[in-house]
């Protein structure tokens, strides 16, 4: 089993369609010299477990409240864009950055996906619902790499 400590940022692991709307975002960041990066995109139910666990049975500050299966994550749908500056991860919101998480939103939207509005990183497939995801009612164009 994968370690659930370490992090997915391997675009192939998303949907194709997602995948192709997060490239989009990530170009349209580069070519306005907006730093952001996929920090994580799909994330095994193990390690969604484990990161719902953080802060209720482990150590650590809370940082989630979606269980396994309970993400939208879990399906290769979202990723979470964090800015990357002189190889350090920022999450830095106030001054000229809050500008920059304002744009990623708004291409993001552009693109067909939303963010929430109480994880700025995150950014989904916009009209999908985790109910939905439950039932196997998966968006079309799924591929070998994403299933």
């Amino acid at each position: 089993m994968p370690d659930p400590g370490r992090r997915d940022n391997e675009l192939s692991h998303l949907h194709p369609v997602c995948r192709g709307k997060v490239e989009k975002v990530l170009d349209a960041c580069a070519s306005e010299g907006i730093p952001f990066r996929i920090f994580e995109g799909f994330r095994s139910p193990h390690r969604q477990q484990f990161l719902y666990e953080q802060g209720r049975s482990r150590p650590g500050n809370i940082v989630t409240n979606a269980g396994a299966w309970s993400s939208i994550h879990q399906y290769g749908l979202a990723a979470d864009f964090v800015l990357y500056e002189s190889g350090s991860w920022s999450w830095e919101t106030a001054g000229e950055k809050r500008r920059w998480w304002s744009r990623l939103h708004e291409i993001g939207r552009d693109q067909g996906l939303e963010p929430l509005s109480w994880e700025a990183p995150h950014l989904q497939l916009s009209g999908l619902s985790v109910a939905q995801l439950q039932e196997g009612r998966y968006p079309e164009g799924g591929d070998l790499s994403w299933a």
